[in-house]
């Protein structure tokens, strides 16, 4: 319950940061969480791994990409992407629960089941181009949700079935985001990386599947 509440209150937090922050403090709170999100993984003070390796190097790629994400894409192109991890996240997890039953890695994550996998890489495409095809026929409740959304350009430049496997290539780094993140804590024995959101663990534990779909997802748009 902690966790379901922890969630919400930190899902409309990142509506008000994202679309109603100028940029310079847009700005100066990214580089914050992803400092503090690197404070998180080098303050074990163990030596590198490759699988913690990779984690540090998104960091720092994702930190790169600050200015970027603040002056050249859109707030609604950074926001699509942070959906697309959230989605493919909630979704492993819920169908994982309710219908998971082999179990597909059990030295990463014990609770990653076959079933919640698939549901996490192929519903966050299914769902946006769900909604965006639906938009067109004026549900105020759909247009409300597809204002914060940006896919239109791909859809232009790409069509409905390659915009389809962009999207689900986004999600599949989400969910690789998140196993290595669980193989690095697996590997340095730690439930979380930090306690500093209650039923989360710390920001890294919740950056993990947004370090490399975001990229991914703005290095497609910039191909437009």
């Amino acid at each position: 319950m902690k966790r379901l509440f922890t969630g919400l209150f930190l899902g409309i937090l990142v509506l008000l940061f994202v679309f109603y922050t100028n940029n310079l403090f847009f700005a100066i709170i990214l580089v914050s969480i992803l400092l503090f999100s690197l404070y998180e993984l080098l303050r074990l003070k163990v030596k590198l791994n490759l699988f913690s390796g990779i984690t540090l190097l998104f960091i720092l790629l994702n930190l790169a990409l600050v200015y970027p994400i603040t002056e050249i894409f859109s707030r609604n192109l950074f926001f699509t992407a942070l959906l697309i991890s959230v989605i493919a996240d909630v979704s492993a997890l819920s169908m994982g629960k309710l219908f998971g039953k082999k179990i597909i890695f059990p030295d990463i994550s014990p609770n990653k089941t076959l079933e919640g996998f698939i549901s996490g890489i192929f519903f966050p495409a299914t769902f946006i181009l769900l909604i965006s095809y639906l938009a067109q026929f004026e549900f105020k409740i759909i247009n409300i949700l597809f204002q914060f959304i940006e896919i239109k350009p791909m859809l232009i430049s790409f069509g409905y079935i390659l915009t389809f496997f962009a999207l689900v290539t986004c999600s599949m780094m989400s969910v690789i985001g998140d196993l290595i993140a669980s193989k690095t804590k697996r590997l340095l024995e730690i439930k979380d990386f930090g306690d500093l959101l209650p039923g989360h663990g710390g920001f890294l534990d919740r950056l993990d599947s947004h370090l490399i779909c975001i990229p991914v997802f703005l290095f497609i748009n910039s191909l437009i």
